[in-house]
């Protein structure tokens, strides 16, 4: 009995304890759950503060995504592809210094351009126009200038759209470069052109070829990367005396130094505009207009073009003319000394 007494009375004991633990364990504090309830509050508060936020945050991208896809959709496609658009630039071995230096004028006027090394059009290449279409293609380029030097003294001038065509040919005069005429006229680097073409391009039909030509090389493509977004120069085209004549100007506004001139400015209808000549200056003769790059159906064929090479053999020739003209005259001096004989005189003895 006494052993079955001490083992109830353990037994009391331990659950005594069990329940004293479970007591400890269940019992809170009432301050730290009131402290955990603020900090799961603020929790929540920050958490929706941080949703809000990123929420707007998402429809603000949104929204300037939806205006930019518009933006985009207004842009056409004929932008996107003109601002694709690449000249590539180049010249011939053996070119002359003044050639060379209108060459890095054009280049400066072409923000659109890629130039490449001086091109070797000896034997062996395949062929000028082989040679230019595949740099071209390399080069990812839509068109060509290239300028080929013969003879160290005759420039002739090639302007193709790569690799169909059409392409022409023209024979280069009369060149100044720009530090060579040292002209007041200045304009930003890479600003775009206005492309002023004379009547003669809207009648004569291969000049309305050629203004196309013109159009696709001179003019810098709207949107390029390396051109600025300023119209700050005119480049013009002339046909006179079957030729055309290229100059460069800068649109040149005037400014008004005090509120005297702003007045008298406003008094005769705004500002005054002038143009003031850039530079470079040539003369082009075109030679033949081709239906390919650098060859194939001859569309155009100047009957007026006499070549440079029949110039100065025509000059040799005037200059041959001299020598035969001056030996002409000695035989004919001396015939004419023969016969001035003088007669003799039946009265010259009688004096004697």
């Amino acid at each position: 009995m006494a052993k079955k007494n001490a083992d109830s009375v353990k037994q009391k004991r331990s659950i005594v304890k069990i329940s004293n633990r479970s007591k400890q364990i269940v019992v809170k504090n009432p301050i730290a759950e009131a402290e955990d309830e603020e900090k799961v509050a603020l929790d929540a508060i920050v958490y929706n503060e941080t949703a809000d936020e990123i929420q707007s945050v998402d429809d603000e991208e949104d929204i300037m995504e939806q205006e930019q896809g518009d933006e985009k959709e207004e842009v056409p496609d004929t932008i996107r592809n003109r601002a694709k658009q690449r000249c590539l630039v180049l010249c011939s071995r053996g070119v002359t210094a003044r050639y060379r230096h209108l060459l890095e004028d054009i280049r400066n006027l072409l923000p659109h351009h890629k130039k490449d090394a001086k091109l070797d059009t000896g034997r062996g290449t395949g062929g000028l126009g082989r040679v230019v279409n595949e740099i071209a293609e390399i080069k990812s380029c839509n068109s060509v200038l290239f300028l080929e030097c013969r003879k160290r003294t005759d420039c002739y001038m090639w302007l193709s759209e790569t690799p169909q065509g059409p392409s022409a040919k023209f024979h280069i005069s009369n060149v100044h470069t720009m530090d060579e005429l040292r002209l007041t006229g200045n304009c930003m680097k890479g600003s775009r052109p206005v492309l002023s073409f004379d009547e003669s391009f809207r009648r004569v039909p291969h000049l309305k070829l050629l203004r196309l030509l013109f159009i696709d090389i001179f003019g810098t493509p709207k949107g390029h990367p390396k051109s600025k977004p300023f119209v700050d120069r005119v480049m013009a085209f002339y046909y006179a005396d079957k030729k055309i004549w290229v100059r460069n100007y800068q649109i040149l506004e005037e400014q008004a130094a005090n509120a005297k001139e702003v007045a008298s400015m406003k008094h005769n209808d705004g500002l005054s505009t002038s143009l003031v000549e850039i530079g470079p200056r040539f003369v082009m003769t075109p030679i033949r207009i081709f239906g390919g790059s650098f060859g194939g159906q001859t569309l155009y064929q100047n009957a007026d073009f006499v070549s440079p090479n029949e110039v100065r053999s025509q000059r040799l020739k005037s200059l041959s003319h001299i020598y035969e003209d001056r030996k002409n005259a000695q035989v004919k001096r001396r015939e004419r000394q023969s016969k001035m004989v003088v007669p003799e005189d039946p009265l010259a003895s009688v004096f004697k």
